[in-house]
């Protein structure tokens, strides 16, 4: 549980910087003109929060098959996504005029937990690659006092 909560802050913090980049980029595409107070600040935190939610509901110890990870994370996936589009766009009525916006948050979080996913696999690679050289020099060290 604990190497879940850690991996889940993790994947807390890298949404959060994508978040504020895809923020950026879809305001700039369908906003330009557009300005912010202090308040937008809070925003992609809040997302964040929102978007580890499933993660932390759908939490299982037992192993899970490939196809069962896969369908789990296609779940969450979708579950973060009705739940930010329900936070951004429920309060309002014309919901048909707010497609392309619906849209385009839709492929950004999509995206966004990709990378995320992506990020956090090269994070842990990086770290096995350490761990495996540090347990290589341990090794090492063991055998040469044997010989000794």
């Amino acid at each position: 549980m604990k190497e879940h909560l850690r991996t889940q802050l993790g994947g807390f913090f890298i949404s959060v910087t994508l978040i504020n980049l895809a923020m950026f980029i879809l305001g700039l595409m369908m906003e330009p003109d557009l300005q912010f107070g202090y308040e937008a600040f809070a925003y992609p935190l809040i997302y964040g929060i929102i978007g580890s939610i499933p993660g932390l509901i759908m939490y299982s110890k037992k192993e899970l098959t490939i196809r069962q990870t896969l369908i789990r994370e296609v779940i969450q996936m979708f579950m973060i996504i009705i739940l930010i589009i329900f936070f951004m766009f429920g309060r309002f009525k014309n919901i048909p005029d707010l497609i392309p916006q619906i849209v385009g948050v839709s492929i950004s979080i999509m995206v966004i937990y990709v990378l995320v996913h992506v990020f956090g696999w090269m994070i842990d690679l990086k770290t096995a690659n350490i761990m495996n050289e540090e347990l290589m020099k341990f090794q090492k060290n063991v055998s040469k006092a044997e010989n000794e």
